[in-house]
């Protein structure tokens, strides 16, 4: 125990000069923004007002029944919502013989189980008290349930999908997010950092083997037989993102990633010169389990193929921040939209909104602690000027929830009710 306290405050003081995400550049990005984007109720300009979206006015009126239609996506589902954390071991491509990933799962559970509340640890350090989930209650009988799955932006973890996985597991899905070992926080602590391109390669390989064991059974008694992997919903943050495009469906060009192999300086060229590795990337990732994706503040865009992004087959929600220093609109968002083309993609913009604007790290870190865990995000997400992530986080999740309920499920009338800005402070483009 000691040990492990050790390294949990140790965690804070590396995870400083540790990047959370890595990110390309594309120098030919357009920079104008869509012809069909809809105005926010402040006639944005696209530039951050000092004066515009006021974090109480916004958190009043996300809160406010004037929301119509709106306001069911704000609030919990029917069910009770319980917590577990499993494991989940596959071989992967390359040298590496087994994988084994922490996952955390959020799922239906049994009405009035008497279970305890959930514990959170964020890092293993953070104390972060759950909204709604329980400590391992047993699960709903009225499974099978439509499946959830988070992958977390680089340098973070699984946890950080804590606002989003309560929300959906109350509306009865199961939500997993894995750890993403090798590109984790806890990765900076034991210098085991895997090198780029293996994480760009074992991320899409372990959403697949997490979607595998939940429809095999993960080996948990509440779990086993409660996922539908007819129904799949996928979403991540940053290089989270890039995760969430090529799991859905976009190739990776290889010997552009190759060509430029020599320049992160970690491995990544021996790593590739494996001819199983070479062939797993050559094969693409897209699986076919999954029937819509949401990715957020994305990452590594022009890593992709020309074209790979528009010969998605499944439906996308692009939600983006217009001041993101991290993932630039212009460097990313931008040519993700305009590579996508299903006549169902929605792009969600916040245009105070940045890149942590995404996660709670916000509002779960006191201000030392933030400047110590993460100093940059003061500058991307969490200072003054930009959109309050208690506004921010909520809405997000609520246009996710929408997206899926509809693409998913099939609930055709959430279509309308997310095509527009739901509350001060976002901009909804559609095709």
């Amino acid at each position: 125990m000691a040990t492990r306290t050790f390294f949990a405050r140790l965690l804070v003081l590396l995870l400083a000069s540790s990047p959370l995400v890595g990110c390309g550049d594309d120098d030919s990005a357009n920079n104008a923004q869509p012809n069909n984007a809809k105005q926010d109720v402040g006639g944005d300009t696209g530039q951050p007002d000092a004066g515009a979206d006021a974090s109480a006015d916004v958190l009043e009126d996300a809160a406010d029944p004037d929301l119509g239609a709106a306001q069911p996506l704000f609030e919990p589902g029917p069910f009770e919502v319980g917590y577990r954390e499993i494991e989940v071991t596959y071989d992967p491509a390359g040298d590496v013989t087994e994988r084994t990933l922490p996952v955390k799962v959020w799922y239906p559970a049994a009405a009035d189980s008497g279970a305890a509340p959930a514990s959170y640890a964020v890092g293993g350090i953070v104390e972060v008290e759950p909204e709604l989930a329980l400590d391992a209650p047993p699960a709903s009988p009225d499974g099978p349930f439509p499946v959830t799955i988070y992958s977390h932006g680089s340098g973070g973890e699984g946890l950080l999908a804590y606002p989003y996985g309560e929300l959906f597991a109350s509306w009865g899905w199961v939500v997993a997010a894995p750890n993403h070992v090798g590109n984790t926080a806890l990765d900076a602590i034991g210098n085991s950092s895997a090198s780029f391109a293996a994480n760009t390669l074992n991320r899409v390989t372990d959403i697949t083997a997490v979607l595998d064991a939940l429809e095999t059974g993960p080996g948990d008694e509440a779990l086993d037989g409660l996922s539908d992997l007819e129904q799949v919903f996928l979403f991540g943050h940053s290089f989270g993102a890039y995760t969430t495009l090529a799991v859905g469906g976009a190739d990776i060009d290889f010997d552009a990633l190759q060509a430029g192999c020599s320049s992160y300086g970690d491995g990544s060229c021996e790593f590739l010169a494996q001819a199983e590795v070479e062939t797993t990337f050559r094969d693409g990732f897209g699986d076919a389990r999954v029937d819509a994706i949401g990715p957020q503040a994305p990452a590594l865009v022009p890593l992709f193929k020309d074209g790979e992004l528009a010969a998605i087959d499944v439906a996308t929600m692009l939600q983006s921040g217009r001041l993101d220093a991290t993932t630039t609109q212009d460097e990313q968002a931008v040519p993700a939209w305009n590579g996508l083309d299903n006549p169902n993609d929605i792009w969600v913009e916040m245009p105070r909104g940045a890149h942590f604007s995404f996660i709670t790290i916000c509002t779960d870190l006191t201000p030392d602690l933030l400047d110590v865990f993460r100093p940059d995000a003061t500058e991307d997400g969490c200072g003054e000027e930009f959109i309050d992530t208690t506004v921010a986080v909520p809405t997000l999740r609520a246009y996710l929830l929408g997206f899926a309920q509809w693409q998913v499920l099939g609930e055709s009338a959430w279509a309308t009710v997310i095509s527009d800005d739901l509350v001060d402070g976002f901009v909804v483009t559609t095709r």
